[in-house]
């Protein structure tokens, strides 16, 4: 049986079959992620569009129906506000990627404040999203449940009675009269 050799050239051969497989899958990866990034971009204007169009609505009520000089100003701010917000989500739709992530980079390293501030507001809205999305769907987290409350009990040091805890009551809870002193 004749036995094959393996030489430089077969060698050659697999690398280079290897590297192009390689590049194949790079390139697929890459092309995915930037899909995903323009239809997140994409959904990230219109959400702001959404909300600049919603601030144009409370600046025109504020024109429309509100008196004196407050009203004015912040119809005047609001007006401004959204403004800026339409500039950038068109700003969003028209940068690529790479764009924008260059320029999140320099403006982080400009004001990293302002960056971290961003951040928080935007984990605080995307909160608030999931939130209202949770209640729209009726998956809300309630107060505990009449029973769980009705066992709930505080212990007071020194005493062998047992207060429960008062959940049904709207506003502050009175104070119960003090456990009976036994030094005194």
């Amino acid at each position: 049986m004749p036995k094959k050799e393996k030489g430089p050239a077969g060698d050659k051969d697999l690398l280079q079959q290897a590297k192009q497989t390689t590049n194949e899958v790079v390139s697929q990866v890459q092309e995915q992620a930037n899909s995903q990034v323009n239809r997140q971009k994409e959904t990230a204007a219109s959400e702001l569009s959404t909300v600049v169009n919603a601030v144009r609505r409370f600046g025109e009520t504020l024109n429309n129906e509100g008196n004196g000089p407050i009203a004015r100003f912040a119809a005047q701010y609001g007006d401004k506000a959204a403004n800026s917000l339409d500039r950038f989500a068109q700003y969003l739709r028209e940068q690529d990627a790479k764009r924008l992530l260059d320029d999140v980079q320099n403006f982080g390293r400009r004001q990293p404040a302002l960056l971290i501030g961003g951040a928080f507001l935007l984990g605080f809205a995307g909160a608030r999203i999931i939130k209202s999305s949770m209640d729209a769907a009726g998956l809300t987290y309630n107060q505990p449940s009449q029973a769980l409350a009705s066992t709930r009990t505080s212990v007071n040091p020194g005493s062998q009675q047992q207060q429960p805890f008062n959940t049904n009551v709207s506003g502050a809870q009175q104070p119960s009269s003090p456990p009976p002193n036994p030094a005194l």
